[in-house]
């Protein structure tokens, strides 16, 4: 079963980003020498990785495969405000 992949921020101490793009699991646990197990739950407990970042949960990324019926609503309304922006022109 396919999951969603989580997208996840890296900060020091004081709040700083660290990177600027969001970052995978196995991403952060590349740049931050910990494992994937660590990344997870150092994120739902808002504890600190090395005593020097903290990673906070931030988005979702989405799939073709398991929001389909979302980007298909998203695609409704998309079209319906262009034909309605090219008929007001």
């Amino acid at each position: 079963m396919k999951r969603r992949t989580n997208l996840y921020k890296i900060v020091d101490q004081n709040g700083k980003p660290i990177f600027e793009d969001l970052l995978t699991a196995k991403q952060v646990a590349e740049k931050t020498g910990c494992t994937k197990n660590n990344v997870a739950q150092a994120a739902a407990n808002y504890a600190l990785v090395d005593k020097k970042y903290r990673i906070i949960p931030e988005d979702i990324k989405l799939s073709k495969a398991l929001d389909a019926g979302l980007l298909a609503e998203w695609d409704i309304y998309r079209t319906r405000l262009l034909r309605d922006a090219r008929r007001r022109v």
